[in-house]
């Protein structure tokens, strides 16, 4: 199997749409595998994908209950397996993962990859199906199942407040967009879908889909590339192309919107557009803006709007950067909510137009290095940044963007400062 460097992976690409990546390290004592079946995230779908990940993960055809699985899963060491649904921008995943002890941790003769591999494999690839001679469709009781699984879940996300002020703030943002898909699906597309439309769904994904898998770990890459390949063989043809990620629109008035329920907090989002997008020159200045504008215990929001006037329980801003945008987030008394958007809106314009001391440059940079370093101490982080740059079009290392990062003049900061605008306005409780 011909391998190349990948940033710091070993990679190869075994066929069309399907590529693997191997990170040695021997810091761990755990492997882990990560497989991604990518396809544009598109709202009916994306409720299908997240009720066909809860379906693998409770049976495949060799273990066809969560039972079974997680017999399999003592058998080999305590491993543990998962499928989920995660997004890259505009591409929404098919997720599973693996975690398991490595082979030197273990008794002389062990070869628990291959074994893992294929018990995700079959997760992936072989989901439990009716009896024979009933058709060839998922079982119709763990359809149902897993549907009152997900229904559940996508209810119980109203409870957490500050994350459903997000969400219903992020509906407005990026409204006529793919940003305003709900990553999990809809409770109201669940009724019409069922075990052939799932299936079918599932048989789809194998074909067309882009996969991407990772093995990291105390794991010798290129036979962790070549167990890779072996287990994960999906049919051979071309695969669709992923949709690029694109900047959030200006408007020429903020939007502004307001959601009243019954909360012990009145949650305030506020969100800029014009910031340059994940792998762009500007990318690296943009986090300076916003690390000082919210991002960072230092920042002016906390400084300003928490501190010295006490305003908000909790304040901090993002960066959105697979969407060019800035997004900020506050938890007030209510009635201090009209005060504290009025704050956040003067904070930000100060900044944009008076700038920053060179105290705040410097810590910010400081902080910038700490947490990539940091980041990149986690295999998993280095896995979805190279997930995430690669749907977006583009390959950067670590030591790349920490260079970049040092390079970053306080003019370059401003520039994009001055290059946003406002663009939504939300309030979300009493």
């Amino acid at each position: 199997m011909s391998a190349s460097h990948y940033r710091e992976f070993l990679s190869t690409a075994v066929a069309p749409g399907i590529r693997l990546f191997a990170l040695p390290t021997d810091r761990f004592k755990t492997v882990r595998v990560r497989v991604f079946l990518c396809d544009a995230l598109r709202p009916v779908d994306a409720t299908r994908n997240s009720l066909l990940a809860y379906v693998l993960r409770a049976g495949s055809q060799q273990y066809p209950s969560r039972r079974d699985l997680a017999r399999a899963c003592e058998d080999l060491y305590g491993a543990s397996v998962s499928v989920g649904v995660t997004r890259f921008g505009d591409v929404q995943a098919l997720a599973a993962s693996a975690e398991f002890p490595a082979d030197r941790f273990l008794p002389k003769g062990s070869d628990e990859l291959h074994g893992v591999l294929d018990l995700l494999s079959g997760m992936i690839l072989r989901p439990a199906l009716e009896p024979a001679g009933t058709g060839s469709t998922l079982r119709a009781e763990t359809v149902t199942q897993e549907k009152d699984q997900l229904r559940n879940e996508l209810q119980g996300m109203r409870d957490e407040k500050p994350a459903w002020a997000a969400w219903l703030a992020s509906q407005r943002i990026y409204a006529g967009t793919p940003g305003a898909i709900a990553e999990q699906g809809r409770i109201e597309d669940l009724p019409a879908i069922d075990g052939p439309a799932l299936l079918a769904r599932h048989q789809l994904l194998l074909r067309n889909a882009r996969m991407f898998a990772f093995v990291t770990g105390p794991v010798d890459p290129e036979k962790g590339l070549a167990a890779l390949a072996k287990h994960l063989a999906l049919p051979r043809g071309k695969r669709q192309t992923l949709p690029l990620a694109k900047p959030l629109a200006a408007r020429k008035t903020v939007s502004r919107g307001r959601v009243r329920e019954k909360t012990e907090q009145t949650h305030l989002i506020s969100a800029w557009s014009g910031a340059p997008l994940y792998g762009t020159p500007a990318f690296a200045p943009m986090l300076f803006a916003d690390g000082i504008f919210g991002g960072f215990s230092f920042s002016r929001l906390f400084k300003i709007v928490r501190e010295t006037h006490g305003l908000a329980y909790a304040v901090s801003s993002h960066f959105g950067r697979s969407r060019g945008v800035m997004i900020a987030q506050a938890a007030v008394d209510p009635g201090k909510a009209d005060q504290a958007a009025k704050l956040i809106r003067s904070e930000f314009a100060r900044l944009a137009k008076g700038g920053f001391t060179a105290e705040e440059f410097s810590a910010c940079r400081d902080s910038l290095i700490e947490a990539r370093r940091s980041a990149w101490d986690s295999p998993s982080a280095r896995v979805m940044d190279c997930m995430l740059q690669a749907t977006m079009g583009f390959k950067q290392t670590p030591e790349q963007q920490l260079k970049a990062i040092r390079a970053v003049k306080p003019a370059q900061v401003m520039a994009v400062l001055k290059k946003l605008k406002p663009h939504t306005e939300f309030r979300y409780g009493t």
